[in-house]
């Protein structure tokens, strides 16, 4: 189960809470995209750490949810990267991974504004009146 937080991303199992993620912490999102027939996979990127692979049916509802607490919290959007592979494997960097200093974070090439809620040249919060 995973439950979101206006600052973090928190993965339960079993009634224990096995990983949060800081939204501040986050450095991107990649998911798979057509050719690729897997529609439900995602990978948060937390480049402070190793990343967190997701699969499931309620994809883009989560990954609303989540760009929007980035935006409320660093007033950009979150970079979103699009992958045509059968999986993110290769995209996703592990604990393995961090312990022998490899990151498998995507190069700017798969890089997408397409997903981008907020235009980040106006403002999208308004101002509170007193």
């Amino acid at each position: 189960m995973i439950a979101i937080t206006n600052n973090a991303i928190i993965n339960i199992h079993k009634k224990k809470i096995k990983r949060v993620i800081a939204i501040n912490d986050i450095g991107g999102i990649s998911k798979t995209v057509p050719p690729s027939r897997c529609t439900t996979e995602f990978t948060i990127h937390v480049p402070s750490s190793y990343d967190y692979r997701f699969n499931t049916e309620k994809r883009e509802e989560i990954l609303d949810v989540i760009k929007r607490c980035y935006y409320i919290n660093k007033q950009k959007n979150v970079p979103m990267f699009y992958a045509t592979s059968k999986d993110l494997r290769e995209f996703t960097t592990t604990e393995k991974d961090m312990k022998k200093e490899i990151a498998r974070f995507p190069t700017p090439n798969y890089r997408t504004t397409e997903e981008d809620l907020f235009d980040e040249g106006a403002s999208a919060t308004p101002s509170m009146a007193s």
